[in-house]
């Protein structure tokens, strides 16, 4: 649905709805289904997987970006290993098309893919123009990734990115080094953004200098890579100033734009939040949510 293009996101827990429920009659909401404003489920977790990938058991959602609405085109990235020894791992960008980006290719740059250590995926966003990556991800549906150090090539040939944080640290002698927290370029084997460039300067966000790594859950931000846009979630709360959940969404240096509550409270769920895992957003746009988004909640109590 069209709703699903202007906000979609997952939680960390499953939940049973005690408000709306799915069209499917089923009234749990896994951590595995995609949901979107309003409280409407765009996609449970075997409509990513079952068709495309042959995978019939939810393996989560850790990340996820609607590249096209229309076609229902969704990168995602999932908790736990595709129980198909050898199809992908946790740390695998997936594509509904079928397209496996593996890992070490999206890492290749920093020199983990030379390695091979799959160092797990966290969020995930394309940056291009629209077109250009629709046909990229359409060459690689007959093209699978075979040589990891490709993916960069073709990502400058086609003039499209893949912003991605992961789940763990990397710091080797004589390579890039990274922290789960930060926003890298699968392109350009490049920090886009540290997690202090992301959070409020009274956040004591970034090491060694600030002291706390609070991880990239999700994020997102418009085509263009605009990073005054980039909108986000972490991995842990923060209880000073400004205060947020690690299920709420904030933007670039700027704090909380929604809560968790406020994404979540139509479902009237037995718990205060309910973490956020993957965000897609139509930022431009993120405004005029903003003002419209707790009107309709209001509405639903």
């Amino acid at each position: 649905p069209p709703e699903c293009q202007e906000l979609a996101f997952s939680t960390e827990e499953d939940f049973v709805t005690q408000g709306p429920v799915p069209p499917d009659g089923n009234p749990i909401i896994s951590d595995g289904d995609l949901l979107g404003r309003n409280c409407l489920l765009c996609a449970r977790n075997a409509d990513l997987l079952a068709e495309t990938f042959d995978v019939t058991v939810d393996l989560g959602l850790d990340a996820a970006d609607i590249v096209d609405v229309e076609t229902s085109l969704i990168a995602f990235s999932t908790e736990l290993n595709s129980p198909h020894l050898g199809q992908f791992t946790q740390g695998d960008l997936l594509v509904t098309n079928g397209v496996i980006i593996p890992n070490r290719a999206l890492t290749y740059a920093f020199g983990l893919g030379v390695v091979g250590y799959d160092i797990g995926l966290d969020a995930v966003h394309f940056v291009g123009d629209q077109r250009s990556i629709l046909d990229l991800l359409g060459y690689l549906q007959t093209n699978p990734i075979q040589d990891p150090g490709i993916l960069s090539d073709l990502l400058k040939e086609s003039g499209v990115d893949i912003w991605f944080s992961t789940e763990g640290t990397w710091q080797v002698a004589g390579a890039p080094s990274f922290l789960d927290g930060d926003l890298l370029s699968a392109r350009d084997g490049t920090i886009v953004a540290g997690n202090k460039a992301l959070l409020p300067a009274s956040v004591p966000a970034g090491i060694p200098d600030r002291g706390v790594d609070f991880g990239l859950d999700a994020v997102t931000t418009d085509r263009t890579g605009n990073q005054e846009l980039i909108h986000f979630s972490t991995e842990i709360l923060f209880d000073g100033e400004p205060s947020f959940t690690d299920g709420d969404v904030l933007k670039a240096g700027n704090g909380v734009i929604y809560t968790n509550s406020q994404l979540v409270t139509c479902f009237e769920p037995k718990a205060d939040f309910l973490g956020l895992d993957a965000l897609h957003m139509a930022v431009e746009d993120a405004f005029r949510f903003h003002l419209y988004m707790p009107v309709i909640l209001r509405d639903q109590q």
